[in-house]
């Protein structure tokens, strides 16, 4: 789709020339646009029969029932008399971990934007700061120092490993200046759709002993300093809802030196929050290694954790379905004590070539997660089925969905795993028992 391209290009010059955006409208509650589903359909070795999510324990069921309060088509506000409950269950908060497949961004802005449309937009949610630390990162929105204003940034990575300086939080990256003194600009970039991510609150998550973290004080809503709830948060409340935001760090006695993972936009309203979090080269075991993840996550309080990986599992050069089950788990297992109330959720990675050839290693991936999923009691998509199965990639490139390194996936490309992904997961939720009615 080249007008889609386009916009991508136009955002990313917005992104270098000036962080300000006009005011965007309130969204429309509605369904799958039809161009969604045509465009699906143009491309034939997509399964769509095969687009199913695989949930036998029925473990989505207290998330369903979350959504479900959120549809204006299924369970407006008025039919319920009691309000208490129904404003506990307002928002619906989702957490996406996965590989450089994420990290670009176009699968989760797809499946957060259906999301939002249908049942509300509860803010951007989690943006990383992947540009301060000299890597990619999606174009809707900019993470900057102010000139003249900031040290050098260093970042570390969770492929790192041992590697890494300092633990390394929820975002999977953590960067960290040269001098505790910095100004940094926040800004939600304007987007092709009329989805307002403007935002009147930011929680910041952070190393133990990074500087203190302000807004100016013409927007904050706190009294002194910024609320912090965990060692690794602090939350900075708006009077009013923004675009852009500049943020001081300073010192204070030993809160001087430490690093920054990311930034969450939220906006106070009901809705979903989807947060993001992709690494280049990222692996289960990158990310089941780091503690800090898991115990960070908790504070985003997740009714749906979905893991996107499996890729660069599948590069690799001795394969094993055993080894990679436990790999899976290590990080799942966590995940579910950390997060009692949280579902899971197994995507499978698209086929992509190795040595000039469909990697065959893919579908090894796609049947360990699905019995994981069966033996465990989580949820699974089938995105390898669902894309065209064993030998599909040459489907893709043949149609140029696929980047030159026959790795990575073309905009349009990403957008058909991104669609496929939401409407598993949407054909999911309205098949299911009372959302059926």
């Amino acid at each position: 789709m080249l007008k889609y391209i386009i916009y991508s290009v136009l955002a990313a010059v917005i992104a270098l020339s000036s962080c300000g955006a006009e005011k965007r409208q309130e969204q429309q509650e509605t369904e799958i646009v039809p161009s969604d589903s045509v465009f699906i359909a143009s491309y034939s070795f997509v399964d769509t029969a095969a687009d199913t999510l695989c949930d036998p324990a029925d473990h989505l069921a207290a998330f369903y029932s979350k959504l479900r309060r959120l549809d204006p088509l299924r369970f407006p506000v008025s039919d319920t008399a009691d309000t208490t409950v129904e404003e506990a269950i307002r928002r619906v908060n989702i957490i996406q971990f996965g590989d450089s497949h994420i990290q670009g961004g176009v699968i989760p802005d797809v499946i957060m934007r259906h999301l939002h449309a249908r049942f509300g937009n509860a803010g951007r949610g989690m943006i990383v700061p992947h540009k301060l630390g000299g890597s990619n990162e999606p174009r809707d929105y900019a993470i900057r120092p102010v000139s003249g204003a900031c040290g050098e940034w260093s970042c570390a990575r969770i492929i790192q490993g041992k590697g890494a300086s300092q633990p390394i939080g929820i975002t999977g990256i953590a960067v960290q200046s040269s001098r505790a003194e910095n100004k940094l600009l926040l800004c939600a970039l304007p987007t092709k759709d009329t989805l307002d991510y403007s935002f009147n609150k930011v929680r910041i998550f952070h190393g133990k002993y990074a500087p203190i973290i302000e807004a100016p004080d013409s927007l904050s809503a706190g009294i002194g300093t910024p609320d912090i709830i965990y060692d690794f948060n602090t939350d900075i409340d708006l009077i009013s809802n923004v675009d852009s935001l500049e943020l001081h760090t300073y010192a204070d006695g030993k809160f001087a030196r430490g690093p920054i993972y990311g930034f969450s936009l939220e906006n106070g309203r009901n809705g979903i929050l989807y947060h993001a979090m992709g690494v280049n080269s990222a692996c289960f075991l990158h990310w089941g290694k780091q503690e800090e993840v898991v115990r960070q996550s908790t504070a985003l309080e997740p009714d749906l954790i979905i893991l996107s990986m499996g890729s660069n599992e599948a590069a690799g050069s001795n394969f094993n379905d055993d080894v990679f089950y436990r790999e899976v788990d290590r990080f799942v297992s966590p995940l579910r004590t950390a997060n009692p109330e949280a579902a899971i959720l197994l995507t499978a990675p698209v086929q992509a070539f190795k040595k000039g050839e469909p990697n065959a290693n893919f579908g090894r991936i796609s049947r360990t997660l699905r019995r994981y999923a069966e033996e465990q009691g989580v949820a699974f998509i089938d995105l390898y089925a669902a894309t065209g199965g064993e030998g599909s990639a040459h489907n893709w490139a043949d149609h140029n969905l696929m980047a030159r390194d026959k790795i990575h996936y073309t905009a349009e490309g990403y957008r058909i795993q991104g669609l496929l992904i939401y409407n598993a997961l949407y054909n999911g939720y309205i098949g299911h028992g009372s959302t059926a009615q």
